[in-house]
């Protein structure tokens, strides 16, 4: 049986508008839509299997499948029997749990990140960085290769140097050298592949507001570095958006208006605590926002009023 009677929908993007066949010795149907591509396994003139050879375009790659619970791009070159194909479902999200736990302990202890900051990636590889300490000529744009690890967060894109700290018992350990914020980035490059290439290296440009910086990353697949860097982006943005709306909210509840509608309430406060650290911080008389003394955190009034408008 062919491709197309076997599997009418493809698999990861469910579309009929069928399948490029090609190879000679190995067969392989290749998705016209989604352009997933498989290596066939047959038998007796029946398709039994299939191998993911080409991760699809569209980012699909990072959806969880169903009854895995892992992403799609973890059965990249592995022959898997026809009925997974036919069964497949995806949930259309990136597995974000599944990439962060990944991330190595180590790259993660050289780093600050914030409460409200979150780990989702990293891929680990070395930086191009010009030699700017070789004479002028034709070597000026002799480039060194400085090996670490590209950390994504909801916020950043960092590039951390590894490092290896003492003689008789060394530690590795990262020293954070680039600091790349979301909102920053312009441009997102990097090389496409198949299941023979995942273990290579792969060539990543990251534009932003001060120019390029090049890499070279282990599984930075085209089809899932870049999908994974916009979704990013896009949800610093939309966290953005939503700040902006609370500052506007802000300016309009200031703590004399809160404390008027406590009282009304029935509810008298002194002092507050700091969300950031938990120390107390006394009820301001005026204003829309205050500091504490203790950790420098901005408290709003509007972020107060949020947590005691079910005690009013």
């Amino acid at each position: 049986m062919s491709m197309q009677q076997e599997l009418p929908q493809c698999p990861v993007c469910g579309s009929t508008s069928g399948y490029e066949l090609s190879g000679i010795v190995g067969k392989f149907a290749k998705c016209y839509q989604c352009q997933t591509k498989w290596k066939l396994f047959i038998e007796n003139q029946k398709i039994t299997g299939l191998t993911l050879y080409e991760l699809p375009k569209n980012g699909a790659a990072l959806y969880k499948v169903a009854n895995t619970n892992a992403p799609l791009f973890i059965a990249l070159g592995k022959p898997i029997a026809l009925p997974f194909w036919q069964n497949l479902k995806l949930d259309g999200k990136i597995d974000w749990e599944f990439l962060s736990n990944a991330v190595d302990p180590t790259i993660l202890k050289s780093v600050i990140i914030d409460k409200s900051e979150f780990v989702l990636n990293a891929w680990t590889g070395n930086r191009h960085i010009q030699n700017i300490n070789v004479a002028p000529g034709p070597a000026r744009a002799r480039m060194i290769l400085q090996i670490g690890a590209l950390l994504l967060t909801s916020r950043r894109l960092i590039w951390l140097e590894r490092r290896q700290i003492g003689v008789w018992k060394p530690q590795i350990t990262y020293q954070v050298a680039l600091d790349m914020p979301l909102e920053n980035i312009k441009g997102i490059l990097a090389e496409s592949g198949d299941c023979g290439t995942w273990a290579s290296a792969k060539k990543v440009s990251i534009v932003t507001n001060d120019g390029e910086n090049t890499f070279n990353l282990q599984s930075a697949f085209q089809e899932l570095l870049r999908p994974m860097i916009e979704s990013a982006i896009k949800m610093r943005i939309d966290e953005n958006e939503a700040e902006k709306k609370r500052e506007k909210i802000h300016v309009m509840l200031d703590f004399s208006f809160l404390k008027s509608v406590m009282e009304k309430g029935g509810l008298v406060m002194q002092v507050l605590k700091c969300p950031e650290c938990g120390a107390t911080v006394d009820f301001p008389k005026t204003g829309n926002e205050t500091q504490c003394v203790h950790c420098g955190k901005t408290i709003y009034a509007q972020d107060v009023f949020e947590k005691v408008k079910g005690l009013i």
